[in-house]
């Protein structure tokens, strides 16, 4: 009976290896799905720490429907050279501090129309259109932002800004002109300084 009782103990064991195994394996492939179904941002530069200013919670849906405008594809475009003709014209009445406020809100709230036509020029063309824009920013799930305090050089001001996603914060810089009466948005680069 000790033979019989060796043999039910080593069918446990090989029993108990092959469900550890196939376990790993799974684990292993949910892991490498989840990473090919949400794209991992590539940031330059330094993430924008110790910023100041509004911050927003998608609340407790989780799924706000948002995320920074320009991540991935846009990442590549290189800024054009600003042209007050063809530059994003901050909406009527907002100083560049509002726009970057309803930016992040509308990205959030799932407004990507909205938040697309606020991009810089060469950011919405890299993204091709509003379609495209949401479809590849609501997959980061952004959850928040901050907002730097304002920048001002003369006629220009920058603001650095950062939105929170599950996977890492994302940082960008935006860069404003004025041009008259007029605010324009010259350009949004990936990075907080």
């Amino acid at each position: 009976m000790s033979e019989q009782t060796q043999t039910s103990q080593n069918t446990i064991v090989i029993a108990l290896v092959v469900i550890a195994v196939l376990l790993a394996a799974i684990v292993g492939v949910l892991v490498y799905q989840r990473s090919q179904a949400i794209p991992a941002p590539t940031i330059t530069g330094t993430g924008a720490t110790g910023q100041t200013g509004a911050t927003t919670d998608s609340g407790a849906s989780g799924m706000p429907g948002g995320a920074p405008a320009g991540m991935g594809g846009n990442a590549s475009s290189a800024p054009t050279e600003f042209d007050a003709k063809t530059a994003t014209k901050v909406p009527a009445g907002m100083t560049p501090e509002q726009m970057i406020k309803t930016y992040h809100e509308d990205v959030i709230a799932g407004k990507f129309e909205e938040s697309y036509s606020m991009l810089p020029l060469d950011k919405q063309q890299s993204y091709g259109d509003a379609k495209a824009y949401g479809d590849q920013v609501k997959a980061y799930g952004i959850t928040g932002y901050e907002a730097a305090e304002p920048v001002e050089d003369g006629d220009t001001v920058t603001i650095a800004a950062t939105m929170q996603t599950p996977q890492m914060p994302i940082a960008y810089t935006w860069t404003f002109k004025k041009v008259g009466d007029q605010w324009y948005v010259v350009s949004r680069t990936m990075g907080g300084q």
